[in-house]
């Protein structure tokens, strides 16, 4: 058996130091999560725009072929100069 002479010391508070570089599993996801939301936003806004652009032409077409066959324009270059305007603008 042994005796001891001193006393113990008194346990400070253990301070847990992390790796200042290490990313956490919940950064990880949050940032994860924000890029696949801005996609599919990105996403859904293009294809509404190319809907709407898609629309808008089509509409357009139909009104020149409904006015061509009124005979409204008289030569096929007047037809094909209204149809030229209903491009993207």
């Amino acid at each position: 058996m042994s005796i001891l002479l001193r006393a113990p010391r008194p346990v400070e508070k253990l301070e847990i130091k992390t790796k200042p570089g290490e990313p956490r599993t919940s950064s990880i996801l949050l940032v994860s999560v924000a890029i696949f939301l801005s996609v599919v936003l990105l996403m859904y806004v293009g294809i509404l725009f190319t809907e709407g652009s898609i629309k808008s032409y089509s509409a357009c077409r139909e009104k020149i072929i409904g006015y061509e066959q009124r005979g409204l324009y008289t030569s096929p270059e007047q037809f094909k100069m209204a149809l030229s305007n209903c491009g993207p603008r």
